[in-house]
């Protein structure tokens, strides 16, 4: 094997190595978005969880494929690197197309996101509701809807200012943010956050791709010409 093919070889294992760890980063990042995204299930119709899982899976497969190029690449065998080849190139084209698929629904999502929280704090007398949020005023540092003005007693609810559900809490101590505009902030910041992981593991899957068959195809020359 000459030395161009040695540096593709090393570099489609240098790339699979980061695209694995890249992987592991999004597979460990998706499953804490989903067990914090738990306690607001109500507010955000679910849709935190379903994004979450499928981040998840992609993930998971992101790193065993990744996982599965480095033998590929070590073994110089030529039928895994075709494989694996074929089978990033299809993942990359589902991630393309749960990426257009995120941009063209988003306003569907905010429109649900919308619906979802201002229901819970009208439904706060409920218990379930309740303990929605005052989990989330008291975790995301807010007050009411869009503000402490939300809630007309003179004596708001303990979370506003960080306290136990039993406690009150005056407006001169409450949380100044209101949490509709914090918490779709925080969102904004996770899917930018997200997007960023899911280009740069694109970018690399892309170069892996490109480097599986080259490699492969060197590998298949160098075979015909040790027959001929």
């Amino acid at each position: 094997m000459g030395f161009c093919e040695c540096t593709v070889k090393f570099a489609l294992f240098v790339f699979n190595l980061a695209c694995a760890l890249l992987g592991l980063v999004i597979l460990i990042f998706s499953v804490l978005a989903v067990v914090q995204g738990k306690s607001f299930k109500t507010l955000l119709d679910g849709q935190i969880t379903t994004t979450g899982i499928v981040l998840i899976v992609i993930g998971a497969l992101v790193f065993l494929i990744a996982f599965f190029g480095c033998c590929g690449a070590i073994r110089e065998d030529t039928c895994m690197l075709t494989t694996y080849g074929v089978i990033l190139s299809a993942i990359l084209l589902v991630q393309v197309a749960i990426g257009v698929m995120a941009f063209v629904y988003r306003d569907k999502f905010e429109d649900g996101f919308n619906k979802g929280i201002d229901q819970t704090f009208e439904d706060y007398k409920n218990p379930g509701a309740k303990a929605i949020i005052d989990e989330l005023q008291r975790n995301v540092k807010c007050c009411g809807l869009h503000g402490p003005t939300f809630w007309t007693s003179p004596d708001l609810p303990g979370s506003c200012c960080g306290l136990e559900d039993t406690a009150t809490c005056s407006r001169n101590q409450a949380y100044n943010d209101g949490c509709e505009p914090k918490i779709r902030d925080l969102i904004k910041q996770l899917f930018k956050l997200l997007g960023i992981i899911a280009l740069a593991i694109a970018a690399v899957e892309l170069i892996c791709v490109i480097f599986a068959f080259c490699l492969s195809s060197s590998i298949k020359r160098e075979e015909l010409r040790a027959y001929a």
